[in-house]
C-alpha cells in the first residue's frame, strides 16, 4: 500500500484529503501539527508527506528541513494558502518535491502524487548513497519576483532547484523579462550568497574590451593598460557568481576562451603567463536563439551545450497576463516612493488596457509605462488618458503586421496632423519621417545592444547609410 501522511491543522481539509486519498487507493495518515507529523514520519515511514506551511508551533518550512535532514527518502509536497514567491522558492530550496497552493485542486494533487510515486519507484533502484542527505540552509534575500501564474510558479521552483547546486545555468527570454533579477535570485538563494555577484553585459562592450574585462590584464598588455594591471571579472567573482548577460554577442574567439575557463576553472590575464585558479559559478543569459546561432555557425556548439546543462526560459509578459495586476500594484508602490506623491492605483479601464496590450518590451516596458503615467497623472489614480498612446489604442506597434501598424500610426499621428493644420505648419512629412527614422533606429540599436551591423541588416540599409542617419539625428538634437 502506498502511504501518504497529511500534516495540516485544518480538520476539514484533513478529512477531505483522507476521503480523496483512500478513494485513489492510498493509505492516508493525518497529523494536525508539525511536531506530530515528525513523530508519525519516524514511526510510520510514509512514502509521501503533504505538508501545510502555516502550522501552530513549528512551521511547515522548519518541519521540511527536519524531514530532509532525518528522512531524506521521504517525498514532501508543500501545501499552503500563502501563495508568495519567497515561500515557493524556499520550499524548493529545502528540497520539497512540489508546491501546491490552496484552494486545493484535487486533479493537480492527483498528478503530483502520481509523479511522486513514480519517483519513489525509480529511487528504489538506486543505491542509498546517491541521495542528498543534507537540506539547504540559505534563503532568497531582497530580490522580489512578482506573479502567481502557472508559468511563474514553475520559474520559482526552478530557481530553488538551481540555487541548491553550482551547475552552469542559461536563462533565456525576450528583452525585459527579468533575466538579471532571476540570476540574482539564484545567487541570493545559493551557498555563495555571501560572496560576490558580478554582472557583465556582453552586448554593451566592444570585443577587445570585453576580453580584458572578463580575464583582466597585466601591466603593458596593450596601449593604455594600467601600469599595475587589472583583475578581470572572473577574479572578482572568485567564490561567487559571474553573470554573463547577452552572452550571444560574444565573438567566436572569445567563446573559445570562455569555454576553457568553464571547463578548467582556470584563466590567464591578457599579456600574462600565470595560470590563475578561480572558483566561479557562471549564469548566462540571452534574448537570442542560441540553438539557431549554432546552426548558422555563429555560436560554438560545445559552449552552447555547456550552458544548457540547466536552461530556464522566462515567459514573455503577453503569455502571463494574469500577472499584470500584481505587477501594477508592485510597481506603483515603488514608483510612489520614487516620485514622492501618493498613487492609490489604476482605474479598471486603465488596467483593462494594460491587460489587452501585447507588451513587446515585457515587464521592463510595463514598469516604464507606469512610471510615465504616474508622473503625468494629476490625481492619485492613473486614468486611461495618462497612459501612452500605444497602450490606449490597445495594439502593439510592430512591423510584423502591416495593417496593424498602419492603424496604430494613424491613431498616433492624428493629433499631430490636426495641430500642424491649425498652426499652419509646413514640412510635416519631412518632420514625421525624421522622427520615425530616429525612433526606429534607436529601438533596433537598443535591441542589438548598439551593434551597427546587425541594426543595418534588420533595417535593410547599408552600415554607411545607418551611420549617416544616426549622425543626422544627433545633429538635429543639438540644433
Amino acid at each position: 500500500m502506498k502511504n501518504v501522511l497529511v500534516v495540516d491543522d485544518d480538520e476539514k481539509i484533513c478529512w477531505a484529503f483522507e476521503q480523496f486519498l483512500e478513494s485513489e487507493g492510498y493509505s492516508a495518515g493525518i497529523a494536525n501539527s508539525a511536531e506530530e507529523g515528525l513523530r508519525r514520519i519516524a514511526a510510520d515511514n510514509p512514502d509521501v508527506v503533504l505538508l501545510d506551511v502555516n502550522l501552530p508551533g513549528m512551521s511547515g518550512l522548519e518541519a521540511l528541513g527536519e524531514i530532509k535532514a532525518n528522512h531524506p527518502w521521504v517525498i514532501v509536497v508543500i501545501i499552503t494558502a500563502y501563495d508568495d514567491v519567497e515561500t515557493t522558492i524556499e520550499a524548493m530550496r529545502l528540497q520539497a518535491f512540489d508546491f501546491v497552493p490552496k484552494p486545493i485542486d484535487l486533479d493537480i494533487v492527483k498528478g503530483v502524487l502520481e509523479r511522486a510515486f513514480r519517483t519513489q519507484s525509480v529511487r528504489s533502484t538506486l543505491p542509498v548513497e546517491t541521495m542528498d542527505e543534507s537540506p539547504a540552509e540559505t534563503q532568497i534575500g531582497g530580490h522580489r519576483l512578482v506573479g502567481k501564474s502557472s508559468q511563474m510558479r514553475e520559474i520559482y521552483k526552478l530557481i530553488g532547484v538551481m540555487a541548491s547546486n553550482t551547475v552552469t545555468v542559461l536563462i533565456e527570454g525576450e528583452t525585459g523579462t527579468g533575466k538579471d533579477l532571476v540570476a540574482r535570485a539564484i545567487h541570493a538563494g545559493s551557498e555563495r550568497k555571501e560572496q560576490p555577484f558580478i554582472p557583465v553585459d556582453c552586448g554593451a562592450l566592444p570585443d577587445e574590451l570585453l576580453e580584458s574585462e572578463l580575464f583582466g590584464y597585466e601591466a603593458g598588455a596593450f596601449t593604455g593598460a594600467k601600469k599595475e594591471g587589472k583583475p578581470g571579472r572572473f577574479e572578482l567573482a572568485d567564490g561567487g557568481t559571474l553573470f554573463l548577460d547577452e552572452v550571444g554577442n560574444m565573438t567566436p574567439a572569445l567563446q573559445v576562451k570562455l569555454l576553457r575557463a568553464l571547463q578548467t576553472q582556470e584563466i590567464e590575464r591578457l599579456g600574462g603567463t600565470r595560470t590563475l585558479k578561480v572558483d566561479v559559478r557562471v549564469i548566462a543569459a540571452t534574448n537570442q536563439e542560441l540553438g539557431e546561432m549554432v546552426k548558422r555557425g555563429q555560436f560554438r556548439e560545445d559552449l552552447y551545450y555547456r550552458f544548457r546543462r540547466i536552461a530556464l526560459h522566462l515567459p514573455p509578459l503577453r503569455d502571463r497576463q494574469e500577472d499584470i495586476s500584481l505587477l501594477v500594484t508592485h510597481f506603483l508602490q515603488l514608483i510612489q516612493e520614487e516620485l514622492g506623491k501618493p498613487i492609490r492605483g489604476i482605474s479598471e479601464e486603465g488596467l483593462k488596457l494594460l491587460q489587452d496590450y501585447a507588451w513587446p518590451g515585457n515587464v521592463r516596458e510595463l514598469e516604464n509605462c507606469l512610471r510615465s503615467a504616474a508622473a503625468l497623472s494629476r490625481a492619485d489614480v492613473i486614468l486611461p488618458d495618462d497612459l501612452p498612446p500605444e497602450i490606449r489604442i490597445g495594439s502593439e506597434i510592430a512591423p510584423t503586421d502591416g495593417s496593424q501598424l498602419e492603424v496604430s500610426l494613424k491613431s498616433i499621428l492624428q493629433d499631430t496632423t490636426r495641430e500642424a493644420i491649425v498652426q499652419g505648419k509646413q514640412g510635416l512629412y519631412e518632420d514625421v519621417v525624421a522622427v520615425l527614422d530616429k525612433v526606429l533606429i534607436e529601438l533596433v540599436l537598443d535591441e542589438f545592444s548598439g551593434n551597427h551591423s546587425k541594426t543595418a541588416e534588420l533595417l535593410g540599409m547599408s552600415r554607411t547609410t545607418l551611420l549617416k542617419k544616426i549622425k543626422q539625428s544627433s545633429r538635429t538634437d543639438v540644433e
